[in-house]
Order: structure tokens, then C-alpha cells, then sequence
């Protein structure tokens, strides 16, 4: 019975529910293991790992010895009162949060406390309040057996209607108790019921549904860049897609990667998600470029240039060696120039330092280490960079929205980061750098997937008042008009894989979903930021309803929007969502059409036999002609001859089809990526696979200007707009017959 009250107090889960739909049991072995790797202490500091060392090479590590030990009865009970006594024996927790419509304040004190206490509370825009009460004035949430003594949750009403939104230093002050002299101080926020809804709203009776294109920033290319995609670029873009009629531009994480192993480079696997991966500035847009124009100009700088342009493939290791080489005499100029005569730039730079000062540093102590043999030992360096990518990528969001954009950028935020990197390394006392998140073995992956990033620990988090999570959110809200959370069911749970192979084979863990939803909200409410949830793959039902009535859109692919005789009719699709056509994960439309994914697949031995091969390409011929008899129903494709089989069929017109009927789905959002609008055949990333294929590295065949100027592509993207513009005439048409509330979000 101890154990397991533990394993709950710790957030280990017992079961769940498969991608059938089926009970899963957890095996006991795999919950302890899980529980050991968060009582482990952390192997950050024990093991030279910053260059990935494969964790068998480790030196062994007695964990049967020290699960003994911390499993033993003893252990046990004191970690339960730790974490189930200690809470209530604490008047005033370091953190808690209410609803902004019912304003209230926790106070944990045993039944019929005799004395006055006096809660004040502080904040930026308001008048201090200062109450005195007695638990007479507080109604009770809850109650705590300790010995013979009853604890009482005590909840005190604040009569503030118009409390603002925000974060408040909370203090109690205790009258006349000898037993309790000591000023108490904690943190209250006051938390928004729903996101922002800001465009979400105006859609429902605006001339057009909202719709964009989503990009790999890195795979953006034309001729005058550095090898790479980059803010200059995505500028670029934002003008084309704008004057299309785009609303957003949803972009691929844009996290700071491990500056030590350029050929690692997945936008999901970053070193600190609160940073941003200098590779994206564009150099001639640097302010300290026009001292060194001619220089960088010169036939030695181009020919490198010029080389790493041609390539369809981005060499990471010879672009950063470039750019690096670059931007270390920008930063040369922005010392003489600005930092020696303290010019306003300097006092720019200095304002954006002061912003975030501590996790900065952090960042760039990392940097140094990771860069020692390749780089500056010079920690300003590091620091210009980031002010600098932080200057362009808000310029890109103030370009988007003065073209008319009424998002402008999407950003994505990636689920974890890597055990040896800057954020993880900087916030030990958070993460469990002995576990791994992934998912489960299911039938797509029967070894199931791990993603080698480090999780939270939810104990540690909350003990920690949450104060990285909020910092977190906050830095991946800015400069943007909405923010995707990848693997969003990460609120409330994620699956943990312990590193230490004899730890069992892993486990769900739970976290406090409420509060994190909440502090999500708040964020979103004060950087008047969309969300939107990356909801694919097992999603727990008690997430669903949490995240549908806090505002928050899910994320459909038209992949997976089918029903038991084929692909759903756009009006059928999720309105509180984003709908996307294809994304990262998954083969273009012309792979999938043309089975080409498959094929690679196999290749790769993905696909472990020829007859599995040709059993998935009868499938696929299946799902094509499900695909062909939607578009038929929804009027936009007409068969050229009777008996025309599928495999007779041209993919421009199935295309041009395809997007017109996808384009009119009841989503909110409606999102289409790049590779499709040009119908590159070559997927972004094969889940599964890491060296044997070029994730991540791929270049789009078209230039921006090249879109531009191709009659296919136009006629793909003004198909889009216009399917866009006629759903929201079909809406309209259907709203005079509909009640008020039929459309409200979340219903």
C-alpha cells in the first residue's frame, strides 16, 4: 500500500488506454523502475556526456543496490510524508492560482485555528490589499488527517471582481500566535478561464476563413543566403503569402540546437527551447554588416557561399562554420562601434540582456562549453547573437501583421530538450535526466519511439513554484500571433523511458494539468497569443474536454480525418482546430499519391519484407480511390474517362483537386506546407530513422520568387484562397439558420 500511494504521489501511472482502445495494465517492475530513475540522483554532473556519449558506455551504476535502499519501507513513508504530510503542514504554499471570475486565497491551518491572520496582496497595476480574517471568514476545500489532528484547507474569497490577470506576491501575517511569528510569502496567479481567442472569434462573421502555409525555415533557399533558410527569407515569404490572402506562416521550431553537433540537426531535439538557433539571422540584415559589406562580398566569402547554395542538401557542419566565421566579425564592429560608445544600440542590447539576465548567462555558459574547440571563448559573443535573432525574428512578426497578416507567425514548441544541453544543465533540480520522453510500443513502432529528451519532473516542478514552465511559455510567445505546443497530451501526461536498460521498459508519468492549462492561458492571454495543441497519435480522453473548453485548437491532419468508408467531408472536420494537409512526420501528398513513401520505407528497412511492402501499396491504392470518391462527391474532380483506373490518373489535376476540397474544411485554420505546394516528392523526417536518412536537411526545389513566377503553384495557392473565401459564404449562409450558440467555440 505504501508503494503505491508513492508511485501516485510521484505521478507514476498504473494503465492506459492503447491506440485500439484497449486497457493497458503497466507492470509493476516498469512503475518501480520509472519511480527509481526520479530518485536517482542526476547524472548531469557524474558523467562527461556534453558530446553524447551512448549511455552504454556509461560506468555501471549499482541501481539494484540503490533501489533497495529508496524502496525500502523506511524511504518510503518519509518520502510520502515529504510530498503528502509536509503540503499541509505549510500554511501558505509558494504557489497557487485561481480563477480570474472567482478571485481566492489558500491558507492550509488546523480546524478552528483560534487566530487572526492578515493576507496581503501585491502586484504591478493595483492597489495593495491587505484583508483580516479568521477561518470562520473561509469556507473549507479540503481536509488532512494528521495523528488526531484534522488540517483544513481554508479558502478565502476575495471580494475583487475586477482583480487583473496576472502574478502577485501573496504574504500572511499571523496575530498573537506565539507558534507562528514569522511573515509568510508565496505567489498567486490569477488565471484566464480560456486563451486568447483574438482572429478565432472574428472568423465566425469575417469575409474568409483564416488560412497559411507552414515552412521549415532552414529548408527556404535562394541564391544570396548563406546555405541555409533565414529570417531574411521568411520576410520573403511572409510578402508572397500575404499577398495571396495567408493569414499565418507557421514555422518549425526555431530553438537554439546543440552547437557541438552540427549534424544533429532536428528543430525537436534543441539544447534550450528559450533560445533561438542563430543559423535563422540573416547576415546582410545585421545592423554592423554595412562596415564589413565589401569584405563579406569578396570572392573568398562567395565561392563558399555559392557552393553551399547548390547543394539540395544543407551541410550543417560547413554552414555553421560560415556563418560563425561571419558573425564573429559582426560582433567585432558591434564592440568598437557600439559597445566602446555605449551608443543606443549598446543600451538596446543591454535592455534585452536585463530582460532575462540569469537564464541568459546560463545559456551562454553552455555555448562556451559546447563551442570550446570550435568557436570564441568570448560570452558577450554569444549573447549578441541572441539579441540579434531575437531583433530580426520580431521584425519578421511586426512585417506580417503591417502586411496585413492577421496572425503573422506561428511558432512551435518543441516537448523537451536535451539531457546535455543549456536548459537542462542550467535547471537540474527540474528535469529527470535519467529517463527519456517517446511513446509506447503500438503496432507503428513496435519497439516504441524515444526521442532522447529530458522531462520535467512534476514534483520537482511544482515544488519550483513552476517558475521554468512560465518562463517557458512566455519566451515561445513572443514575437508571434500564436503558438503550436507539440505533443500537447505532455500537460497531462508523457511516457517516460528510464536510460538504465535493468529500470524495466518505462511508464506514463502524470502532471498537474490544471495548473499548467492555466499558466498556458494566462501567457497566452497577456502575449494576446492563439494555441493550438499538437493533439495526433493516443490522446487521453480527460485532456480533450480540458483543452476544448480552455480555447485551445486541435491539430487534424486530412490523413487521418477518415471514418469507416473513407475520408470525412471537410464540413465534417473539428472546428476548434488546425487543420493541415501534411506536416513533417508524414510523406507529401505526391509520396503518398504515388507510394514513393513506401518504397523508401522499405529501403530502409522500415518495412521488414516485400510482401508487408505490397500488402501497404494495396492499401494505399484503397485509400486513393477513397480519396478520388471525395473528391468526385464534393463536385471538384471529374473522372477523364468512365473505367479510368487510379494508377490512370495525373496528380497536378488529383492535386489542384485535393486542395481545393481540403482547403474548405469547417476548421478555424487551415494550413498547407510548403513541399506540398510545389509537390516535392521528399518528406521533411522519417520518424524513425536518424542517419540512414537526411532528416531535416532538405532544401525546397523552389525559390520563393520561383513560386512565384510558376503558373501550378499560383493556381494551387489561389485555390486555397478561394476555398477559404466560399467556406466562409457557406458559414455565413448556414448561421441565419442555426441558433446564436451553435458556433461558439468549444461547443
Amino acid at each position: 500500500m505504501g508503494l503505491e500511494k508513492l508511485l501516485y504521489l510521484q505521478g507514476v501511472g498504473a494503465e492506459f488506454i492503447d491506440c485500439f482502445g484497449n486497457l493497458v495494465h503497466i507492470p509493476a517492475k516498469d512503475r518501480q523502475g520509472i519511480l527509481t530513475t526520479m530518485l536517482l540522483p542526476s547524472s548531469f554532473h557524474e558523467h562527461d556526456h556534453l558530446h553524447g556519449v551512448n549511455e552504454s558506455a556509461l560506468p555501471p551504476f549499482n541501481v539494484d543496490a540503490f533501489s533497495q535502499q529508496q524502496l525500502s519501507a523506511q524511504q518510503i513513508a518519509a518520502r510520502i510524508e515529504q510530498l503528502d504530510v509536509m503540503p499541509w503542514l505549510m500554511p501558505l504554499h509558494g504557489f497557487q492560482w485561481c480563477g480570474v471570475d472567482k478571485p481566492h486565497v489558500d491558507i492550509y491551518l488546523p480546524e478552528r485555528y483560534p487566530f487572526t491572520f492578515i493576507i496581503t496582496i501585491r502586484g504591478e497595476n493595483i492597489d495593495t490589499i491587505c484583508i483580516s480574517a479568521n477561518v470562520n471568514d473561509a469556507v473549507i476545500t479540503g481536509e488532512y488527517h494528521i495523528n488526531d489532528q484534522r488540517y483544513c484547507q481554508y479558502r478565502l474569497l476575495l471580494n475583487q471582481p475586477n482583480q487583473p490577470l496576472g502574478y502577485y506576491h501573496v504574504s500572511v501575517d499571523f496575530v498573537s500566535d506565539p507558534a507562528k511569528t514569522a511573515t509568510l510569502h508565496g505567489q498567486l496567479m490569477v488565471a484566464p478561464s480560456m486563451a486568447y481567442q483574438g482572429r478565432l472569434t472574428q472568423t465566425l462573421t469575417a469575409n474568409k476563413q483564416s488560412w497559411g502555409l507552414n515552412a521549415q525555415l532552414y529548408a527556404l533557399r535562394n541564391d544570396e543566403q548563406w546555405g541555409i533558410g533565414d529570417f531574411g527569407n521568411l520576410a520573403e515569404l511572409i510578402d508572397y503569402a500575404a499577398h495571396g490572402g495567408a493569414d499565418f506562416i507557421l514555422l518549425n521550431p526555431l530553438h537554439a540546437l546543440d552547437i557541438s553537433q552540427p549534424d544533429n540537426p532536428s528543430p525537436y531535439s534543441p539544447t534550450d527551447r528559450r533560445r533561438l538557433n542563430p543559423l535563422y539571422i540573416q547576415i546582410e540584415a545585421v545592423y554592423e554588416y554595412n562596415a564589413l559589406n565589401e569584405e563579406l562580398l569578396s570572392q573568398k566569402w562567395q565561392q563558399k557561399r555559392q557552393v553551399l547554395n547548390q547543394a539540395h542538401l544543407i551541410n550543417y557542419d560547413e554552414v555553421q562554420q560560415l556563418k560563425y566565421a561571419a558573425f564573429e566579425k559582426l560582433y567585432q564592429i558591434f564592440c568598437s562601434d557600439h559597445v566602446k560608445h555605449e551608443t543606443p544600440r549598446f543600451k538596446d542590447y543591454l535592455a534585452f540582456l536585463e530582460q532575462d539576465k540569469i537564464a541568459l548567462m546560463q545559456f551562454v555558459a553552455m555555448e562556451l562549453t559546447l563551442a570550446s574547440k570550435f568557436f570564441t571563448q568570448d560570452a558577450g559573443f554569444y549573447l549578441y547573437l541572441q539579441f540579434v535573432a531575437n531583433e530580426q525574428l520580431q521584425a519578421c512578426q511586426l512585417n506580417a501583421k503591417q502586411c496585413g497578416m492577421s496572425i503573422g507567425l506561428i511558432r512551435d514548441l518543441a516537448v523537451g530538450a536535451i539531457s546535455h544541453g543549456a536548459e537542462v544543465s542550467a535547471n537540474v533540480d527540474l528535469f529527470c535526466d535519467n529517463a527519456s520522453i517517446g511513446a509506447p510500443p503500438d503496432p507503428f513502432a513496435e519497439q516504441g519511439q524515444n526521442w532522447g529528451l529530458a522531462p520535467f519532473d512534476p514534483v520537482k516542478l511544482k515544488q519550483h513554484n513552476f517558475s521554468h514552465f512560465i518562463q517557458l511559455v512566455r519566451s515561445n510567445m513572443q514575437s508571434c500571433g500564436a503558438l503550436r505546443i507539440d505533443h500537447v497530451m505532455g500537460l497531462l501526461r508523457l511516457w517516460w523511458w528510464p536510460l538504465q536498460e535493468n529500470l524495466g521498459h518505462g511508464s506514463y508519468v502524470y502532471y498537474p494539468l490544471e495548473t499548467l492549462l492555466a499558466i498556458v492561458c494566462l501567457e497566452s492571454q497577456q502575449a494576446r497569443c492563439i494555441v493550438i495543441g499538437e493533439d495526433l497519435g493516443i490522446v487521453p480522453p480527460e485532456i480533450v474536454s480540458c483543452l476544448r473548453d480552455a480555447g485551445i485548437l486541435s491539430n487534424e491532419l486530412f490523413y487521418f480525418c477518415k471514418q469507416h468508408q473513407g475520408f470525412k467531408s471537410p464540413k465534417e472536420h473539428k472546428r476548434q482546430s488546425l487543420m493541415m494537409l501534411a506536416n513533417h512526420d508524414v510523406p507529401t501528398l505526391f509520396a503518398w499519391w504515388s507510394g514513393a513513401d513506401l518504397r523508401l520505407r522499405r529501403q530502409l528497412e522500415l518495412i521488414e519484407t516485400d510482401g508487408k511492402l505490397q500488402q501497404l501499396l494495396s492499401q494505399r491504392q484503397l485509400e486513393k480511390q477513397q480519396l478520388v470518391d471525395l473528391l468526385i462527391r464534393e463536385h471538384v474532380f471529374e473522372l477523364p474517362a468512365p473505367t479510368a483506373s487510379v494508377e490512370q490518373l495525373d496528380f497536378d489535376p488529383i492535386l489542384l483537386a485535393w486542395i481545393s476540397v481540403a482547403a474548405k474544411s469547417n476548421a478555424q485554420l487551415f494550413s498547407m506546407q510548403l513541399s506540398d505546394l510545389v509537390a516535392d516528392k521528399h518528406g521533411v523526417n522519417i520518424p524513425g530513422t536518424w542517419k540512414e536518412f537526411p532528416n531535416w536537411q532538405r532544401r525546397l526545389p523552389l525559390s520563393i520568387k520561383q513560386m512565384s513566377q510558376s503558373p501550378k503553384v499560383q493556381q494551387r495557392l489561389e485555390a486555397i484562397a478561394s476555398a477559404r473565401q466560399s467556406r466562409s459564404h457557406s458559414r455565413s449562409s448556414t448561421s441565419a439558420v442555426n441558433t446564436p450558440s451553435s458556433d461558439k467555440l468549444g461547443h
